[in-house]
């Protein structure tokens, strides 16, 4: 059963909890390092940058803003292993390894600039006085981050800390999240003008007595999963670091991105057609300004060989281009406005956003059928596909993420939270505003957006039509024939017989009659919506986190959230042509089920 605590009360329990793990910290400290050194000789007192989800030099406010600040004084960067971090339930060791991966990278690209980086295992307020006493540093720079629960309530605790200690601390924003936003409406200009302005600069530092100092404080290492207790990393997947993701945008712009529109639906495209760029930019490896800077140089340099080429086919793959672009864009305007609806409401982490659908599937959460699904079990040939293939791999394209959340929410009438954070441990990419978000929308709770019920078999057929997607992660069913691929429990007895696999025994039966299932959910929303109560309430949501349209059109209404805008009470809903979600949304699509 999900926890139904309210986020503000979970925070003063995490705070209550790390309250009495920071002695325990500081104890750790003492036997790792022996006692805090006495202050380091420096004056004047070194500034001290504090690295989270921003493992790069490139476009850095915080390392720039600092290094500008200190003018000769010493400058070093702090990353923490936080235990109450490491210890979150959407936490894995795939992340603890690429985090390893990005640090490593990191640390002599910040060694070539004069600037340490210092790592700490501790609780964050505990380890920063630490280092407060050691290097006596009155000046604490870092990015503003839209986390979980526990990240937020960590930063509280700091903020307090830096008022108490006397510490300056400047936080600076890093995406197109706005803090402490009135309203959402001009929120596309604020985007708009944070990813125009001009990157930051880094400049090396100057080498001095302060920088020979700081190289001395002791420091924890480059830790991996084996190091934080956790099992090893397993997975199958891409490399983190900003070198890695430089190469991968390079790669893109130049290359794989000719193929985005229109390629990165199906799993047996959407390995290479995708940006590929999600867990760079969850880990900071890559800032969101970089990359949209890349695009935009990328996109006008298409328009001008457009005014100038003639020739037909070249002009037919500039067109393709043009429209990849374009796509690739609008997802990076809906990768800062999900994670704003965090921002503006930690709440809807474990709450739902619309509280009229408060009751809809809590008490009815079965763990059995959470099982088959978590595990690639259900039966159903595409679901499990895609389960398996993210649980080897840590990735998975939107459209079948999308699937995998449809088919919980709707067939399987699984509450969002459980089926979220099995999710979040998975995905190397996990984003807590965009995640939490999308889970609601996903599953109907958010009360302002079109249904999204995806229809597995006709998922199949359409994305993986000769199931190879299919046969490559469900080994059980290489034999099965091509005609019954998507259906295997229609093989009459004498084909499971040929193609070794009995239904029941080598791959289970559906879990659940899809169509049952999806008639009870919509017949229960339907009611839902069509209550005055529940309709108004959602009205505010709209105004709250609803989508405003942007002058380039790269943020569209959704249909409902259109009809929430107006005065009019809920009309019933007609049959008409749904827009492709695809080309809107940034991991998870908008598709109504015929």
């Amino acid at each position: 059963m999900p926890n139904r605590r309210t986020s503000r009360e979970n925070w003063h329990l995490i705070e209550a909890l790390v309250a009495y793990s920071t002695k325990a910290s500081s104890l750790k400290f003492v036997a790792a390092f022996g006692p805090p050194l006495a202050p380091l000789p420096m004056q004047p007192p070194p500034l001290c940058v504090w690295l989270k989800r921003d493992l790069r030099v490139t476009d850095h406010a915080a390392l720039a803003a600092a290094a500008e600040r200190s003018r000769g004084a010493g400058l070093f960067a702090v990353f923490l292993y936080e235990p109450e971090i490491v210890g979150q339930p959407e936490w894995s060791p795939a992340h603890t390894a690429f985090q390893r991966e990005c640090l490593a990278d990191l640390s002599p690209a910040l060694a070539r600039l004069g600037i340490p980086l210092v790592t700490r295992q501790g609780e964050a307020v505990a380890m920063l006085e630490q280092l407060r006493q050691e290097t006596g540093f009155a000046e604490l720079f870092a990015h503003e981050e839209t986390g979980t629960a526990v990240s937020y309530a960590r930063d509280r605790r700091v903020r307090r800390w830096a008022r108490e200690a006397g510490v300056q601390l400047v936080e600076l924003p890093q995406t197109g999240v706005v803090r402490r936003l009135a309203s959402r409406n001009g929120w596309n200009r604020h985007w708009e003008d944070r990813m125009e302005s001009a990157q930051a600069v880094l400049r090396p530092l100057a080498r001095g007595p302060a920088a020979e100092t700081l190289t001395r404080l002791p420091t924890a290492g480059l830790l991996g999963p084996a190091d934080l207790g956790q099992p090893p990393d397993t997975l199958d997947r891409q490399p983190g670091g900003e070198r890695a993701a430089a190469a991968v945008l390079d790669d893109f712009l130049s290359r794989r991105g000719r193929f985005y529109s229109g390629g990165i639906s199906s799993p047996l495209t959407a390995a290479t057609a995708c940006s590929r760029l999600s867990a760079q930019l969850a880990f900071g490896a890559v800032s969101i300004r970089r990359v949209w800077q890349a695009s935009e140089a990328r996109r006008r340099e298409v328009k001008a060989a457009l005014a100038s080429v003639t020739d037909r086919r070249d002009r037919f793959e500039l067109r393709a281009w043009q429209r990849s672009l374009k796509a690739m864009q609008s997802r990076l305007h809906w990768h800062c406005h999900f994670m704003q609806k965090l921002e503006d409401e930690p709440a809807i982490e474990q709450a739902n956003m619309w509280r009229a659908a408060d009751g809809l599937r809590e008490d009815e959460f079965s763990q059995q059928r959470f099982e088959a699904w978590a595990t690639g079990r259900t039966g159903y040939p595409l679901v499990d596909a895609c389960m398996r293939s993210l649980l080897a791999t840590g990735w998975l394209t939107f459209r079948m993420r999308a699937l995998l959340v449809s088919f919980a929410s709707y067939s399987l009438w699984l509450h969002w939270r459980p089926t979220g954070l099995h999710l979040a441990r998975l995905f190397l990419d996990f984003e807590p505003g965009i995640h939490w978000s999308q889970l609601q929308m996903q599953s109907g709770t958010t009360g302002i957006n079109t249904l999204r019920i995806y229809n597995p078999d006709k998922q199949a057929i359409e994305q993986d039509p000769q199931g190879v997607f299919i046969r490559r992660w469900l080994p059980e069913l290489a034999g099965v024939p091509t005609e019954h691929i998507h259906q295997p429990w229609t093989m009459p007895a004498a084909v499971q017989q040929a193609a070794g696999c009995l239904i029941g025994r080598d791959y289970p039966e559906p879990i659940v009659d899809h169509t049952l299932a999806l008639r009870a959910a919509k017949a229960r929303f339907t009611a839902l919506r069509h209550d005055p109560a529940a309709w108004a309430e959602a009205r505010g949501v709209a105004d709250r986190h609803g989508s405003r349209r942007d002058r380039r059109g790269a943020m569209q209404q959704d249909p409902v959230r259109r009809e929430l805008a107006g005065t009019g009470k809920p009309r019933r809903s007609r049959r008409r042509s749904v827009h492709d979600g695809q080309r809107t949304f940034p991991f998870l699509a908008e598709e109504a089920e015929d």
